[in-house]
């Protein structure tokens, strides 16, 4: 299946550059996420966020992958979630590892609340114009997802997903 709809297009370009830019995750670790402590980087112990500078608040998070369907595959690991300075999106989610990536993106503006999951070079994308099944909280904290996606050629895959962010 080829993507037809121009704003499937954007969300899977968009999503892989944000992979190329996002986190490293440790694919079947422990899935703790490592506090930065660095004062000089404006970490907040009590909820967790670290925020550089930039405007952009930005947390560890505790990833879960689970797909079946075109590609069977599982993973889990370290990821990070931004609240970008200019609220577009809300927040995005990243994960990357040996066995797969994901983002996630909470919608806000002109960009669709959606998945991009890419497994063996092939990304797999839920429809942005319907979230259903994709819930990302807009401050960054969680992401839970139970939804299918399409792929840029080949079968769809289903994602069952987590993203535990922050602590709190």
């Amino acid at each position: 299946m080829r993507l037809t709809h121009p704003a499937t297009a954007l969300a899977a370009l968009a999503t892989t550059a944000l992979v190329l830019t996002g986190c490293s995750g440790d694919d079947d670790s422990s899935a703790e996420p490592e506090a930065t402590s660095s004062p000089s980087a404006g970490f907040d112990e009590e909820t967790g966020v670290t925020n550089d500078g930039s405007g952009d608040q930005q947390r560890d998070c505790k990833v879960t992958v689970d797909l079946t369907g075109a590609a069977e595959t599982s993973f889990k690991g370290k990821g990070e979630s931004v609240q970008p300075a200019n609220g577009e999106p809300a927040a995005y989610y990243l994960y990357s590892g040996k066995k797969g990536s994901i983002q996630v993106f909470a919608g806000a503006g002109d960009i669709p609340t959606s998945a991009v999951v890419t497994v063996d070079g092939v990304a797999y994308t839920t429809p942005p114009d319907d979230p259903t099944g994709v819930e990302a909280a807009e401050d960054g904290t969680e992401v839970n997802i139970d939804a299918a996606a399409n792929p840029t050629e080949g079968g769809s895959v289903d994602i069952v997903a987590s993203f535990t962010c922050g602590k709190g």
